[in-house]
């Protein structure tokens, strides 16, 4: 069985946090606190977390700003430090569940976007994780980044904080699906799976456009985690899973390549890297959706209860 709630928390600038939690109704023995991805929200991991709950493993999540149903403004962070917010509001809610599971262990699950803000989440606060997985992620060029950012700079100043910009979304998106053209819809580089993408298209919650104060608040934020400086803040004995499909234009083989060579070299020692063969953005909602599934709840088994429960020197 599972047990799931919903909970608003309150944000230090007054912010509603929307909450979901899923959790198992015997033992529960770790917990996954999920940030996900750009353009989506979280009750597209309601299958993903029962599944884990049926490992005893509980999955705690929540919308990001400008994000899902209960936001005032789709697309849109804030208009003033945006990226700050988002990881700040992940503090909260992980500190909601340090009361809500007692002593349990904690592993945080970015996914995309997510695996953004995860990362500066951990450069802050690592030492009170227990594993981290980053699902879709990417090693972005810092070149290409400021170049971004100047555009987005000024796309921010030509139109302001809460307009969109086509010229932003072109450069964000634009080029995603050129791999799988011909393609049935825009959206193809999501997943092999078209009922998936179907589901996504009709989403009235998924999709842009988003705001010139999101591209710049995101960009800005890629700019502080790109840099070996910045993963070596992150503990260098905690588990990391990296994983995506290889065929993922976000990152795909190459990025997170990239990813896990920045990691490695930075004195990271607990990497486990997962790539699966022809998979697109999102993994989770792919046609091997359950391997996945079941290779990330093994991990989290493995590498963080297991390292767990034996006595540490």
């Amino acid at each position: 069985m599972t047990e799931h709630q919903r909970h608003v928390l309150s944000a230090q600038d007054g912010h509603a946090i929307h909450v979901q939690t899923w959790a198992p109704s015997g033992t529960v023995i770790a917990v996954i606190q999920l940030l996900h991805g750009l353009g989506e929200h979280v009750d597209r991991y309601a299958r993903f977390a029962t599944a884990a709950t049926a490992h005893g493993i509980a999955v705690c999540t929540h919308d990001h700003r400008g994000h899902g149903q209960h936001t005032t403004h789709l697309g849109h962070f804030a208009d003033k430090g945006g990226w700050q917010a988002l990881v700040a509001d992940a503090r909260i809610v992980n500190e909601y569940i340090s009361a809500c599971f007692v002593g349990q262990p904690l592993v945080l699950l970015g996914h995309s976007m997510g695996s953004y803000v995860a990362q500066n989440y951990a450069m802050h606060y690592g030492r009170e994780l227990d594993g981290l997985i980053l699902s879709a992620s990417t090693w972005s060029s810092r070149p290409a980044l400021y170049a971004a950012y100047m555009v987005a700079k000024i796309e921010y100043w030509r139109r302001g904080t809460h307009i969109s910009s086509p010229l932003l979304d072109r450069l964000g998106f634009g080029s995603f699906n050129k791999a799988f053209e011909p393609a049935r819809t825009g959206l193809d580089w999501l997943s092999r799976d078209a009922t998936e993408v179907d589901k996504y298209v009709a989403d009235p919650l998924c999709g842009g456009p988003y705001s010139c104060g999101l591209w710049l608040d995101l960009i800005g934020g890629l700019l502080a985690i790109t840099s070996d400086n910045a993963i070596s803040q992150i503990c260098a004995d905690l588990p990391i899973l990296i994983s995506g499909g290889a065929s993922d234009p976000v990152g795909g083989d190459k990025g997170m390549t990239r990813l896990t060579m920045h990691y490695a070299q930075t004195g990271h020692q607990r990497i486990t890297v997962k790539i699966y063969a022809d998979g697109r953005h999102e993994m989770l909602n792919e046609t091997n959706r359950d391997e996945v599934t079941d290779d990330w709840l093994n991990w989290i088994i493995a590498k963080v209860v297991a390292r767990k429960k034996k006595p540490q020197p």
